[in-house]
């Protein structure tokens, strides 16, 4: 969804605070936040045509009982909210790429087929073996899996050496989450905002 405005200095982080807090109004109505606490600019988006995004925390009675904390991310382009998941402020501008990203790419999800020639302990072991090969891997599940433009992209749950962790395999760029208590697909969200973070140009970031 496109904001109802822009303001004149991109860098007026408090004229995005008024922005950000219409458009909450807006979403929210009744729960939407007077005040939100302090944001953080980031420069340039790494998908294209898509240009800076505002990040701010706010509180409200939307996610009560379970959690009242959220974020707003706003720019130029498009502009969302998100639980906190307890998330660092760069954690939640990797969420906000990954949805952009999912969208953007119509990810969907699907089981595995023949042809993904995708086998669960196999893909685990290729994966962990790259930081880890002595860990044993206990307690393994596909947690979800996506479809990407014909790519299987797949989240595994397990115990790694004992921890609790997701592991990203298939053709998604592989890597970890410990973020456990979080579901799998938001996990993954995160997890290719981080990649697309990572593999932007230097300037970019």
């Amino acid at each position: 969804m496109s904001l109802p405005g822009i303001p004149i200095d991109a860098n007026d982080l408090s004229a995005w605070s008024a922005v950000a807090l219409e458009y909450l109004r807006d979403q929210l109505a009744n729960d939407a936040p007077t005040a939100l606490g302090k944001g953080k600019f980031f420069p340039n988006s790494p998908l294209e045509g898509e240009g800076f995004t505002v990040i701010f925390p706010f509180q409200s009675q939307r996610g009560a009982p379970a959690d009242t904390n959220f974020y707003v991310a706003v720019g130029p382009s498009h502009n969302n909210y998100y639980p906190a998941y307890g998330l660092a402020m760069d954690e939640a501008y990797d969420l906000h790429l990954g949805t952009r990203f999912m969208l953007v790419m119509g990810i969907a999800l699907r089981s595995p087929v023949p042809d993904d020639d995708f086998e669960i302990q196999r893909e685990a072991r290729r994966v962990v073996d790259r930081i880890a090969p002595q860990a044993v891997i206990d307690d393994l599940e596909l947690a979800a899996s996506f479809d990407v433009d014909g790519q299987f992209h797949a989240v595994l749950r397990c115990k790694m050496a004992g921890r609790p962790v997701y592991i990203f395999a298939g053709d998604a760029p592989i890597g970890f989450s410990e973020k456990i208590s979080l579901s799998p697909a938001v996990a993954y969200r995160i997890q290719l905002g981080r990649v697309l973070r990572h593999e932007a140009k230097p300037d970019d970031d």
